[in-house]
């Protein structure tokens, strides 16, 4: 038996709709707007083959899926080993990016894919079974798939689940309506779990690798940089002057070396602000010399990266390309703040690296750092307190024999008996006395900005501990009191100077009272609100919608007229109100199965209609029995009106 015709043609379209917004809901990895162009461009001409081969079985789906590669080739202007690599490495890039991606097409290409393989599939499905809606379980597919990449949420999930539903009417117009709402609810389960939690994320374990996994640390390279201060790295141009370059944060201490944690993930078109009440800068960098490793000058909240293909560890604002990079383009946030509001400031334990050890400390050193803030409650008064204890009582060493070593034996030495060191030894002692006292802190290194000029040398190179302050994010500090700030800047370095100027002793300052310990309680579980949107709005959906396709039905069938029409609007009525019709009966079969439930007078009509298919159909001369046969129809109507309410109101969500 042929597919109806709402199977054939629109239903068609349908198939291909559901896919493209099952594509679409990959948004927030690429931007709705970067995926318009790409899918559509796969779809359309699709589309196009597929309703002009729908009779060819043999070779339509084949010619679907060249016609719709050959659209993305054109759209994307790539070349099949493009398209190739959406297959092997495409969505595995995506997943290795910073959010939204760039649309290139060897990151954007798996979803186009997706979508042309679903559709193609889902329409082979819908014209050789007789379940309908199973051909829109391709698409149901992308839609977990792209959930568990980033869940949609507001305006855009719902959006999608009722364009899903919409797809779901047009395909069962003469399927079965249980199995409609059946899907949606297995749509929205699935749905639900893949996006009820980050721990589901596919991208949670997937980072950029390097080609080359061992470089050497920028901290080791300190003594023989400043060893050869005149040779120029970098230089730099901006509207004002820039008073630190970091090129990698070290948050990693085993008690024996410092390593950079995190992930790396390819640059994407932008990383969003992190801070409260953000400001943009830029500046344009060209290198001069050679940094050893891929590291290239960053700052702590990048934005954008323009001119180099790199990678970025968002949480930690490292940068570096494998490639090299001769200039590049750096755009990053800087928060914006007053010193009386920074002074009082509390810590922010909950960044990434903030919960980092430092081995096994020496008890020594645990006490040397209650004692420097006066057994003060952690707070970024105490670190500021910590960092004046080291300017105090410690000597910064810049020429001569340099101590080396940042260790917990060369740092102990340090702290409780030399008492002199390098600025790699003040900041990794702070960094870990911080810790020890529960305020998060990391080792950066990097250059300062030049004090004249924006040529940054080896000389310009140190080190320097940062800590964690709630909504202004990372604080560099200066253990050593050395660091230059430029008289013409005006942000955090700033501000940061001026705060220092209104700190008290640790003997005037009282240590707050804590508030009373919370009960513990168990953490409320998560609701997934993707899976209660589905179970809401596809069943929902399906509910309202039901009674308006049949009206519709109705409407159309009365406009036409015609007997057949008559007769299809009597099988349907019958088939809601549990009758079992089926095509290959007749009027007069139809009446015999629907007295057991209907009244006599309405099985008489019946009857009447039997009488004027007949009169139409086997007459052998023009018959007009249009009137004799939509009265007949009024009559079921009616009749069927009188059922009782129960069996009404089965029949009014009955397609």
């Amino acid at each position: 038996m042929s597919m109806p015709t709402v199977a054939r043609g629109s239903g068609l379209v349908a198939v291909y709709l559901a896919a493209s917004v099952a594509g679409l809901l990959f948004g927030p990895v690429f931007g709705v707007g970067a995926l318009l162009l790409p899918v559509g461009a796969t779809v359309l001409p699709a589309l196009a083959v597929t309703l002009w081969l729908r009779s060819r079985e043999a070779w339509r789906a084949m010619a679907a899926v060249f016609a719709g590669l050959a659209g993305l080739l054109v759209a994307l202007r790539a070349d099949p080993s493009a398209v190739f690599a959406g297959v092997t490495d495409s969505w595995r890039l995506a997943l290795q990016t910073t959010w939204p991606a760039r649309p290139e097409p060897e990151v954007v290409v798996f979803v186009p894919l997706l979508v042309l393989a679903a559709a193609v599939f889902g329409v082979e499905l819908l014209l050789r079974l007789r379940a309908p809606l199973v051909s829109l379980l391709p698409a149901l597919g992308v839609v977990v798939l792209s959930q568990a990449y980033a869940a949609a949420g507001g305006v855009s999930a719902i959006l999608a689940a009722v364009a899903f539903a919409a797809c779901g009417a047009v395909i069962v117009a003469r399927g079965i309506p249980w199995a409609a709402v059946a899907l949606g609810v297995v749509g929205a389960v699935a749905l639900g779990v893949v996006s009820s939690g980050p721990a589901l994320s596919l991208r949670t374990d997937e980072f950029a690798p390097l080609a080359t996994p061992r470089v050497a640390s920028p901290l080791d390279e300190l003594p023989s940089r400043l060893a050869d201060p005149s040779t120029p790295v970098f230089e730099y141009t901006s509207s004002a002057p820039v008073d630190r370059w970091p090129i990698v944060v070290l948050d990693e201490f085993d008690g024996v070396n410092w390593t950079p944690g995190g992930g790396l993930r390819r640059m994407g078109t932008g990383l969003p602000p992190a801070v409260e009440s953000p400001t943009s800068r830029s500046a344009e960098v060209r290198m001069l010399g050679s940094l050893d490793g891929p590291w290239l000058p960053s700052q702590t909240w990048p934005a954008t990266v323009e001119g180099v293909d790199a990678l970025v560890d968002p949480a930690r604002g490292t940068l570096l390309s494998e490639a090299g990079a001769s200039s590049y383009t750096l755009t990053w946030w800087e928060p914006q703040v007053d010193p009386v509001s920074l002074m009082g400031k509390a810590i922010d334990p909950s960044v990434p690296g903030a919960k980092a050890g430092v081995g096994t400390a020496p008890a020594s050193v645990h006490d040397l750092a209650e004692k420097a803030v006066g057994r003060m409650r952690s707070s970024f008064r105490t670190a500021l307190l910590l960092e004046k204890y080291m300017r105090d009582n410690y000597e910064l060493v810049t020429t001569g024999d340099l101590p080396v070593g940042h260790g917990w034996p060369q740092l102990e030495r340090f702290l409780t008996v030399e008492k002199r060191g390098t600025r790699e030894q003040f900041a990794a002692a702070y960094v870990a006395m911080a810790r020890l006292l529960g305020i998060p802190a990391r080792l950066v290194v990097g250059f300062a900005g030049p004090d004249s000029g924006s040529v940054v040398r080896n000389r310009d190179a140190l080190a320097w501990p940062e800590v964690a302050v709630e909504g202004v994010g990372w604080v560099a500090l200066d253990p050593t009191g050395s660091a230059r700030v430029s008289s013409a800047s005006n942000g955090l370095p700033r501000v940061l100077e001026d705060t220092r100027s209104d700190l008290p002793s640790p003997d005037e300052m009282v240590p707050p009272e804590l508030p009373p310990a919370a009960p513990d309680v168990a953490p409320a579980r998560r609701v997934p609100w993707a899976l209660a949107l589905w179970l809401l709005v596809v069943p929902v959906g399906w509910l309202l919608a039901l009674p308006l396709l049949v009206g519709v039905r109705s409407w159309r069938r009365r406009r036409s007229g015609t007997v057949a029409d008559a007769w299809a609007e009597v099988r349907d009525r019958l088939r809601r109100h549990g009758v079992a019709v089926t095509s290959a009966m007749t009027v007069r079969d139809a009446a015999t199965a629907a007295r057991p439930v209907v009244d006599p007078p309405t099985a008489d009509a019946l009857s009447g209609l039997a009488m004027a298919v007949d009169a139409t159909m086997w007459s052998g001369a023009p018959v007009d029995a249009r009137a004799q046969a939509w009265s007949a129809v009024r009559a079921v109507r009616s009749g069927l009106a009188r059922r009782p309410w129960k069996a009404r109101l089965r029949a009014a969500f009955r397609y």
